[in-house]
């Protein structure tokens, strides 16, 4: 599902959108393979380390040109299934229904070890966990994964989903229409969202959702590849997500100067330099514990999730160890 974590949408102006991305895989004329990447939304602190390793040269290094994207809104998976690029970000949760389909996609590489995603609310609201929801107002985009996981977490406690008030959410921004009262809560990633709120002063509550349900401490965002691309680029990809690693690594050592490389990449974030580190200074404790782990996947925790969304008859085929690698990002 598409994770609400835009500053502002009107920043998208300051970038071009991806309409095709035909000849994704070229030389280019410095004789480094030239390769596109799909972001799964405008650049935030989830992306640093693809521009840290662009910034670093650390592409250079394996011989690839990278061009750093932006998709039209919540495609990038489809960009990636279609052969129209060869990587882009997505989630874990979202792919369930596109691996239920038999899509070409591999999760390669987890970008945060954890899944950072959760409720925040008004603290005049006195929502600190799941059951507080009842008869609140709740921001959604009525996705059924969405839905049944709010709901899962409240039959956990006790509490009836269907006193909840769904309201449609359509704002890039989740924190906006929390502050204006237009509803209660809304499910966001607190790395981005979550510390916004916190540079506004905003009084919130926050609960993180695998805090309730262990199985949804699934893996959000990750990088994905398609599987053609992996059977006949093998080297090339394994270089690819090598060099990332590198700049993640480098991310989680370096936070204030991954920030500012994020921002000399996305210079509509320049005015926002305090909010950028902030969140920037949280994701750096959070793409891996390990530095020398980042990107792995856990099967266990990859395949709960999966499991519950089988129970819930939310995916018709059996998901187990389905859609995930560890052969790229390395032991």
């Amino acid at each position: 599902m598409k994770k609400s974590i835009g500053l502002f949408f009107s920043i998208i102006l300051g970038f071009v959108f991806l309409s095709a991305c035909q000849n994704s895989v070229k030389q280019s004329s410095s004789g480094l393979k030239k390769l596109d990447f799909i972001l799964d939304w405008t650049p935030n602190t989830n992306h640093t380390g693809l521009y840290v390793a662009k910034e670093k040269g650390y592409f250079k290094e394996a011989g690839l040109d990278v061009d750093i994207k932006l998709p039209p809104e919540d495609s990038s998976s489809d960009l990636i299934i279609n052969g129209k690029a060869p990587f882009g970000i997505y989630f874990q949760d979202s792919m369930a229904k596109k691996l239920d389909k038999g899509a070409g996609i591999t999760a390669v590489a987890a970008i945060v070890e954890h899944n950072t995603s959760g409720i925040i609310s008004r603290k005049d609201a006195a929502i600190t966990s799941p059951k507080d929801l009842v008869g609140k107002k709740y921001g959604t985009w009525n996705d059924p994964i969405e839905l049944e996981m709010i709901k899962s977490m409240m039959k956990k406690e006790g509490a009836d989903f269907n006193q909840v008030k769904l309201v449609p959410n359509s704002d890039s921004n989740s924190i906006t229409p929390i502050e204006n009262k237009v509803f209660d809560a809304a499910w966001i990633y607190h790395g981005w969202d979550g510390i916004l709120a916190e540079q506004k002063g905003m009084k919130t509550n926050f609960f993180y959702m695998k805090d309730f349900v262990p199985a949804f401490d699934y893996y959000s965002p990750v990088i994905i590849a398609n599987n053609d691309y992996l059977k006949s680029h093998k080297e090339e990809a394994k270089k690819f997500i090598q060099a990332v690693k590198k700049g993640y690594q480098y991310a989680i050592e370096h936070p204030e100067e991954a920030a500012d490389i994020l921002i000399k990449q996305a210079p509509a974030l320049a005015n926002q330099r305090d909010f950028v580190l902030a969140s920037q200074k949280y994701l750096s404790s959070q793409y891996a514990s390990d530095k020398e782990k980042w990107g792995q996947f856990d099967p266990k925790r990859w395949n709960a999730f999966y499991a519950w969304a089988k129970e819930q008859g939310l995916v018709s085929n059996d998901l187990e160890d389905k859609g995930f690698t560890n052969e790229l990002v390395g032991d």
